[in-house]
């Protein structure tokens, strides 16, 4: 998709002012319908692109973004919306450096959601962190708070299709496995490095860590692809798995 130059000037000038929105942090790409801009809070160095909205159209079933911000969204880094993602929030969001979020993903915010950084998360998943509407305890007569706050830890992945509710929180090296997985609870406790699948989401397998990295993943691929009746790639013993698994090299 063709960069929207017209609509990038003009939401960052609305958004940033005359003089910061001419650096151009946020990118428009493709078709992205805008209710409301609310504000934009960047906390990292300013520069062009720190925000794509728009880009990757591997699905076309969306004809458009969304993006109605009546609340707070604050950038500490590097964040990918793709193209059918749709936006709402009406409380405040925390995207962390290098957040890549896939096609249609979706949110829908009344209070808060926090990204750790490196966070990555497969097609058509949402997150919400409210039940919407409002139910009663029929034997208390009580009616809770329908709204908890969201905490994703760092260097998450998401698989597509997965569902992600109010009070979910994730510690740091999280895969959830999909499709179709549904996370509702505090899984703080979990060590990291940790696989969560089902409806509802359990364990289902530790310490398996994401390999994030773009030259280390060609790399495997090509053994793979060179040693078609090999079963397994062996990193070798003095290679820093960091090193070799982090998202260092996110395209710019």
């Amino acid at each position: 998709m063709k960069l929207r130059i017209i609509d990038t000037i003009l939401f960052n000038i609305r958004a940033f002012g005359f003089r910061q929105g001419l650096k151009l942090p946020v990118y428009i790409y493709g078709k992205v319908k805008f209710y409301q801009i609310g504000k934009i809070e960047i906390h990292c160095p300013l520069k062009r692109a720190i925000v794509i909205i728009g880009m990757n159209a591997h699905d076309t079933s969306a004809p458009y973004s969304i993006f109605n911000n009546q609340g707070t969204i604050e950038v500490h880094g590097r964040v990918y919306l793709h193209h059918g993602s749709r936006l709402t929030n009406k409380g405040r969001i925390v995207f962390g450096a290098n957040n890549i979020f896939s096609h249609n993903t979706e949110f829908d915010i009344k209070e808060r959601i926090e990204f750790g950084h490196d966070v990555s998360v497969g097609y058509q998943s949402v997150f919400t962190d409210s039940d919407v509407h409002y139910s009663v305890d029929v034997s208390t007569r009580r009616v809770y708070r329908n709204t908890k706050a969201i905490r994703i830890g760092n260097y998450n992945w998401f698989g597509s299709h997965t569902y992600v509710k109010k009070g979910t929180v994730t510690p740091d090296y999280t895969m959830v496995a999909s499709p179709n997985a549904l996370l509702s609870k505090d899984y703080s406790n979990l060590p990291p490095y940790t696989v969560l699948g089902g409806c509802p989401a359990r364990p289902i397998k530790q310490g398996l860590r994401r390999v994030y990295k773009f030259r280390s993943e060609n790399a495997i691929r090509d053994f793979f692809a060179d040693n078609p009746h090999a079963e397994y790639y062996s990193i070798v013993d003095d290679m820093d798995l960091d090193d070799f698994c982090k998202l260092f090299d996110i395209p710019q």
